[in-house]
């Protein structure tokens, strides 16, 4: 594979892991509507605080079978592109909390 086509794979890989935040984040707003009928009140807001608190471990769900699939179908590229998507994810997701528990103090 050459060099061209797995910086290409990488990026695509990053714009999938996108797509599928996207995706999760939509499920997660539903979630908390649903939550929110059947217990009424305020349950929604903690619903999406905790879901966007827990994001690191709601992507895990969908990124390790995603790269092992990758990894099956042998395109290393995608699978590249999808892990570094989740780490910078994770990091920014991280700083953010941090940042947001340290003004709460």
């Amino acid at each position: 594979m050459s060099e061209r086509n797995e910086i290409l794979g990488i990026f695509l890989g990053i714009l999938l892991l996108l797509g599928m935040h996207i995706i999760a984040i939509i499920a997660i707003f539903f979630l908390g509507f649903i939550i929110e009928k059947i217990y009424s009140g305020y349950s929604v807001i903690g619903v999406w605080i905790v879901g966007s608190y827990g994001f690191l471990f709601w992507q895990l769900l969908y990124v390790i079978p995603v790269c092992l699939l990758l990894k099956r179908q042998q395109r290393p590229g995608l699978m590249k592109g999808v892990i570094i998507g989740a780490v910078i994810t994770a990091l920014l997701n991280g700083t953010c909390s941090l940042l947001i528990l340290s003004q709460l103090r």
